[in-house]
């Protein structure tokens, strides 16, 4: 089944984009929380938001940058839920490529 969901299309692309752009660095903190922030801003009509598939892609594939993450959103109820979230990375992926094939 397809779902016209443009806003989340173009979010994930760009996840995809900035996972291989950026470095496992500390100084790239700042680039994934303007991302997350602005994904968590997304509405969807049929699919809900895969913020557990994101979050679990960033603690596999750049896990300095999600310690650090952690470490600082003391305080901060949004990022201490995000990264609190816990998922299978193969699942997370999995769900992703299913979620990508299924929007236009």
């Amino acid at each position: 089944m397809r779902h016209h969901e443009p806003d989340l299309k173009e979010a994930l692309d760009n996840f995809d984009r900035l996972m291989t752009k950026i470095r496992d660095e500390n100084n790239e903190i700042a680039t994934i929380k303007n991302f997350l922030k602005n994904f968590l801003r997304i509405r969807t009509t049929s699919i809900n938001l895969p913020t557990s598939e994101i979050m679990s892609v960033i603690k596999n594939e750049k896990p300095s940058i999600f310690y650090l993450l952690k470490k600082r959103s003391y305080g901060d109820p949004t990022f201490e839920f995000l990264t609190g979230i816990n998922m299978d990375y193969q699942i997370a992926t999995q769900n992703l490529s299913d979620i990508k094939q299924q929007i236009n």
